[in-house]
């Protein structure tokens, strides 16, 4: 459980929502170094936080029920405009292409067969979406598909 409370908070930072930046109230110090996966960490006394958390605490509050996204995929991008309350699932739908992607198309690899192969994870079950002599063909269906089984989280990168 955290040990701070939002008025703590209020008299220790503030938050530019515009330019997602924590700054400490004494001192005018940038608050907010990254850690290995890029998000950014604020300190706050003795506390330590992930500052897209402290933000939505920031801004709200209260602490989100679960978990952060972050809309662009940058997770050092912590304005108020790119960051939404979601599901570990739904924050997993708007992750990146893999990098070990070969088509260069989220959801599209080559099968034995030469054709484009469209598929989409959803609740842990594969959906597939068709085989495709085009690439451009597999990279339509495969969005379609993505924004109708994944809704506002479907990230097409």
């Amino acid at each position: 459980m955290r040990q701070i409370t939002h008025a703590k908070l209020l008299s220790l930072a503030h938050y530019d929502p515009e330019t997602g930046v924590f700054t400490r109230l004494a001192d005018g110090y940038v608050m907010g170094k990254p850690d290995r996966k890029g998000y950014l960490l604020t300190w706050l006394k003795s506390w330590r936080f992930r500052s897209h958390r402290l933000a939505w605490f920031y801004m709200t509050g209260n602490w989100p029920a679960q978990e952060i996204d972050h809309i662009n995929g940058d997770t050092s991008d912590n304005r108020w405009a790119n960051l939404r309350e979601c599901t570990h699932q739904q924050n997993n739908h708007n992750q990146p292409k893999r990098r070990n992607n070969k088509s260069g198309v989220k959801g599209v690899s080559l099968d034995r067969s030469g054709k484009w192969h469209v598929q989409v994870c959803l609740n842990c079950q594969v959906h597939h979406g068709g085989s495709f002599e085009c690439l451009k063909d597999a990279e339509v269906a495969v969005q379609r598909l993505r924004a109708r089984l994944h809704g506002e989280f479907a990230n097409h990168g």
